[in-house]
């Protein structure tokens, strides 16, 4: 029975239906898991890896078709069974771990019912308890009682890690499960999953962009492009050498702390601040036993930011950085404290008036969720030029034009017309940019602008930040929990730590000499150092 692949996946072809034809999104693909092997699938957004994923699974959805191939777990022939029989596969000897873990619990069931429904499908001879489960991905049982939205990201993919692995499959489906969290959460989620590999000898297809991280974990590499596998090899193997330009390709596409020249510090401005905050304070909540806040987001935050100038605001998730873009821009009160933008308090957004100054734009992480589906690209940016303060309001189109132009969107008639969905993530980023650029800030305040973009496209975007500010003198708080990223971009690095700056300095020299054990700790957690030099790398024991 070891000889059997916990996978095994033959000449697997899977097609989207259009109106004439179907599309092919997975092109003859093969390869197999053995049991307790740790596999990586890498590549980019629309390569075919999670179609792939749901495909093992049936789990595909119309206008998806599988069109030809073999699909076997542990055995079973999953193509030919019927929906019963699938149904009873699933779970038991194979589950998937998707991306965003909040979508996959339901929000009005506590986590124990939640955990016990998962067990109910199985037979009596798993007699594991919800308890017992939130105690092998590390969480406290008193915890159960809990709705989802009252954990964590980590605590929440931590629970439907453990639903995966209620009933013992012999395969888990890890879907990208860490993209949305930060590098430390990340690191203590793979540390779980590797000793839950080593204690119960279950195989893991994890399906990521991120190479690094599978240097880290994964006992072999298949690279993905275009439908295709394009090269598989063992890690040790495949870090030494990679023998298709692709896979070299997307290894060297993420953003590298330059430490070869030393920091340089910009030259100070003569004029005031863009951004000047003293004792910023944002509390949530009220404890009604001692009558204190419940929880402070931003704790006597005193912070400064010169013209022309990028600082990288970094910290993990729930560190108040998003909070802190939030008060700066207007769209959320502060408890207590100062904070001056261009010389002015922000007016918040209940408030604001059209064609009032704005001198802080924020470019969002998520801007398909920013954008209207409903209306055209051109339809966003008029509305954007037409409110924005001052300028000429007689040429709106080709403002519109130039905004396009700016950010890198040309020929711009060819994007006018066109709805968010029909972009990809970068320029749809792109349009971000440009619709905060039509009011003409003096500070664009980026709140994790790259973190749900494939490596090859953050790059891009970084530059082109870079490149505005250089051209258009604006300053940007560049809000992330990638130190690599911050690194790359940024003048000054401050790094923000349970609603405090516990460090703040030269973007190079703080990362190369951190001074505060949280700042270690960040730096440590990334996946392939801060350069991506794959020989430093520290991985985690095998199993």
């Amino acid at each position: 029975m070891l000889d059997v692949p916990a996978l095994d996946i033959v000449d697997l072809s899977v097609g989207y239906a259009g109106e004439d034809s179907i599309i092919p999104a997975v092109d003859r693909v093969s390869f197999s898991i053995a049991p307790g092997e740790f596999m990586g699938l890498a590549g980019e957004s629309g390569c075919g890896k999670s179609t792939i994923a749901q495909s093992i699974l049936r789990l595909l959805r119309a206008p998806g078709i599988i069109t030809g191939g073999e699909i076997r777990i542990a055995g079973n022939d999953m193509l030919s069974e019927d929906d019963n029989a699938v149904r009873a596969l699933r779970w038991r000897t194979a589950s998937i771990v998707l991306q965003n873990s909040l979508t996959s619990l339901n929000p009005v069931k506590r986590i124990e019912w939640q955990l016990q429904e998962a067990l109910n499908r199985g037979t009596s001879s798993v007699r594991r308890t919800p308890a017992e489960l939130l105690q092998m991905v590390d969480i406290d049982p008193k915890r159960l009682r809990a709705y989802p939205h009252e954990l964590s990201g980590g605590q929440r993919q931590r629970v439907v890690i453990a639903m995966a692995l209620a009933l013992e499959p012999k395969l888990i489906i890890l879907d990208e499960p860490t993209t949305a969290l930060d590098v430390i959460v990340q690191q203590e989620i793979f540390v779980t999953v590797k000793a839950l590999q080593r204690q119960m000898g279950f195989a893991v297809l994890l399906i990521t962009h991120d190479l690094p991280l599978l240097f880290k974990v994964a006992d072999r590499i298949a690279v993905m492009k275009d439908g295709k596998i394009v090269e598989t090899a063992p890690v040790a193997e495949f870090r030494q050498h990679q023998e298709h330009p692709y896979s070299r390709a997307l290894l060297t596409a993420s953003p590298k702390v330059d430490f070869t020249t030393p920091p340089v510090a910009r030259p100070k401005s003569v004029a005031h601040p863009v951004l000047e905050t003293a004792h910023l304070t944002k509390a949530y909540g009220t404890n009604p036993l001692t009558g204190r806040s419940a929880l402070v987001a931003v704790n006597d935050v005193s912070f400064r930011l010169a013209p022309g100038e990028i600082v990288a605001l970094v910290g993990a998730s729930g560190s108040g950085k998003s909070t802190f873009g939030r008060i700066v821009t207007g769209l959320t009160r502060p408890s207590s404290g100062d904070v001056l933008v261009d010389g002015r308090t922000p007016v918040p957004v209940s408030r604001r008036r059209p064609h009032q100054p704005r001198a802080a734009q924020m470019v969002f992480q998520d801007v398909y969720g920013s954008l209207n589906p409903l209306h055209t690209i051109g339809h966003h940016l008029r509305r954007a030029v037409i409110s924005a303060p001052g300028g000429d309001k007689t040429d709106v189109e080709g403002r519109v034009a130039a905004l396009l132009t700016e950010v890198g969107l040309t020929p711009t008639a060819s994007y006018l017309d066109r709805r968010p969905h029909e972009l990809s993530g970068g320029q749809r980023q792109r349009v971000g940019l440009a619709r905060a650029l039509a009011a003409s800030p003096k500070l664009l305040v980026a709140d994790e602008p790259v973190s749900m973009l494939d490596v090859s496209i953050r790059r891009d975007i970084l530059n082109l930040i870079a490149r505005l500010r250089d051209e258009q003198g604006v300053a940007v708080l560049y809000i992330t929990h990638d130190v690599v990223s911050a690194g790359y971009i940024a003048d000054r690095i401050a790094v923000m730590h349970r609603g405090e700056i516990v460090e703040e300095g030269l973007a190079k020299a703080v990362l190369a000499n951190p001074q505060h054990a949280y700042t270690r700790q960040l730096i440590a957690a990334v996946p392939g150092g801060l350069g991506l030099e794959t020989s430093s790398a520290n991985p985690v024991p095998a199993s």
